[in-house]
């Protein structure tokens, strides 16, 4: 199981609407867990029951359980308790706990939200030999959250996730190399990056590999291949590649035409959290189902409040 926070997707930046025209960072990741860490835990009840204890005796135990608080795995969820047993973890210089710690402060849960702490944690985590935060610290000061802002630093950080095994660590260095981030730009360079996180199942460089291959960066236009690369990502609730994958099933891009299929993936591009889906599939219904489309516009307002192609599409609908 691979924990995904909020902080920094670095994709591909948006073209002004109809796709992402150059990629961007992948979310801040904890360590893999296992299937269910209930079921792992079942064999000694005591261990869900009294987990401080379990923790004292086994510093692995406390990433484990306290990852089953903060999901309420088995147990009822308390996400203090988790952040408790990630510090008791941390403190004895397990990385996966001080990861898991650092998730905690970056989201506010179980702890205050504190940007600082959630950078020291994952250096340190990094230091401790875990390559995802390396990854995630380099998105610390990418975008200078907790940390004065160094793109060479975070390229350094990304290229140390990327040598030591950590797939979104692979697309982030990919990233920094199209939009030159803290190294020379170089897109031949992020593509085999962008096809190695990919295959390793990091669907946020499939996403990018399919935007560099649709726009023509650093290879030839394949807009065929751009398309499985999008479908692989959106089954994998990858929400800006559904939104490319629906546009060119509208359009008939790459694809063979397919408009009620499109509209399917952009809605679900716009339930993921896609500003862009949301705008367009508003655009769509903007005659049929007015309703409809003033709907989806005000949900593309709150992901993105300065969107303004969707203000203006608001206020050009027809009034009740």
């Amino acid at each position: 199981m691979r924990i995904v926070s909020a902080l920094a997707m670095l994709l591909l930046a948006l073209a002004p609407l109809p796709a992402r025209a150059a990629p961007d960072l992948v979310e801040v990741t904890a360590a893999p867990a296992p299937e269910s860490l209930a079921d792992q835990l079942a064999a000694d009840a005591k261990a869900l029951e009294q987990p401080e204890e379990q923790c004292a005796a086994d510093v692995d135990a406390c990433w484990r359980l306290g990852s089953a608080y903060a999901e309420g795995d088995g147990v009822d969820k308390d996400e203090a308790r988790a952040a408790s047993l990630f510090a008791s973890g941390c403190d004895r210089d397990e990385p996966s706990s001080c990861i898991l710690l650092g998730l905690a402060y970056h989201e506010g849960k179980g702890v205050p939200k504190d940007d600082a702490k959630t950078a020291a944690l994952f250096a340190k985590a990094c230091e401790g030999g875990a390559a995802t935060g390396c990854s995630n610290v380099g998105l610390a000061y990418v975008k200078g959250e907790g940390v004065a802002k160094d793109e060479k630093r975070a390229a350094a950080y990304f290229r140390s996730a990327c040598d030591n095994g950590d797939s979104g660590g692979c697309a982030n260095l990919g990233t920094a190399y199209v939009k030159g981030l803290g190294v020379r730009r170089n897109l031949r360079k992020a593509l085999p990056l962008y096809e190695g996180a990919c295959e390793d199942g990091d669907f946020n460089g499939c996403f990018n590999l399919g935007v560099m291959h649709a726009d023509a960066l650093g290879v030839k236009r394949d807009r065929p291949r751009a398309a499985a690369l999008y479908e692989r990502a959106c089954d994998a609730d990858e929400a800006a590649a559904c939104n490319n994958l629906g546009l060119f099933l509208v359009k008939g891009k790459g694809v063979e035409k397919d408009s009620a299929r499109g509209e399917m993936l952009l809605d679900k591009g716009c339930t993921l959290g896609s500003a862009e889906s949301c705008f367009k599939l508003g655009r769509i219904h903007r005659t049929d189902d007015p309703a409809r489309a003033a709907a989806l516009l005000r949900r593309a307002l709150e992901i993105e409040p300065d969107l303004a192609a969707a203000k203006r599409a608001l206020a050009a609908l027809p009034r009740d």
